[in-house]
């Protein structure tokens, strides 16, 4: 659904945990005809309902705002130089969709293959437009994981968007070796 031009999504399992709790106070009024049930039932269904759909409106509304000046500070990485330096800074990510989990409750989790190894990239809702398995995105996110594992970074994602083709990794690499410098000792 959108709301001013904002795409939100209610999750499956919230709609269906949504429906059985209406179908319980319907129910439970049919058997008792107290009309405390339709007096707190409704109410609380609509809560239900619009209380995540309230956040995840807010949640992207932010993430548009935000996200043209995050892209000018972000920094373009490969999956091999994630490290434990880099918790909270703000990167971009380019790659192919390996797997997609976590859609029941609108908090997907991707796993991203780049050239140099593969990545995990969460975020809070869905993204406009859905990405599935196969398809080549471009991640602007932070860096999140524990300080004493590299092996547990993943990109906490504000924006993940298809891209036709992925850039080259070769001048990227030509970049990492002109900054490495061995003195030579005689």
């Amino acid at each position: 659904m959108k709301i001013k031009g904002i795409t939100v999504r209610l999750p499956p399992l919230l709609l269906a945990a949504t429906v059985f709790f209406a179908v319980m106070c319907a129910m439970t009024y049919g058997s008792t005809k107290d009309l405390i049930y339709i007096y707190i039932g409704l109410p609380l269904c609509a809560l239900l309902i619009g209380f995540p759909l309230w956040m995840s409106y807010t949640n992207e509304k932010q993430v548009l705002r935000e996200a043209p000046q995050y892209l000018q500070h972000a920094k373009l990485v490969r999956a091999r130089q994630l490290s434990s330096t880099m918790r909270g800074n703000i990167v971009v990510v380019e790659g192919k969709v390996l797997k997609v989990t976590g859609l029941m409750m609108n908090k997907p989790s991707y796993l991203i293959q780049d050239p140099t190894g593969q990545l995990v990239v969460k975020r809070f809702a869905l993204p406009d437009p859905l990405v599935g398995v196969g398809a080549n995105v471009e991640v602007l996110g932070r860096v999140f994981g524990k300080a004493t594992n590299a092996q547990s970074l993943y990109i906490n994602a504000l924006t993940i968007k298809p891209v036709s083709s992925l850039r080259d990794v070769q001048d990227e690499a030509q970049s990492d070796a002109e900054k490495i410098r061995i003195k030579k000792l005689n």
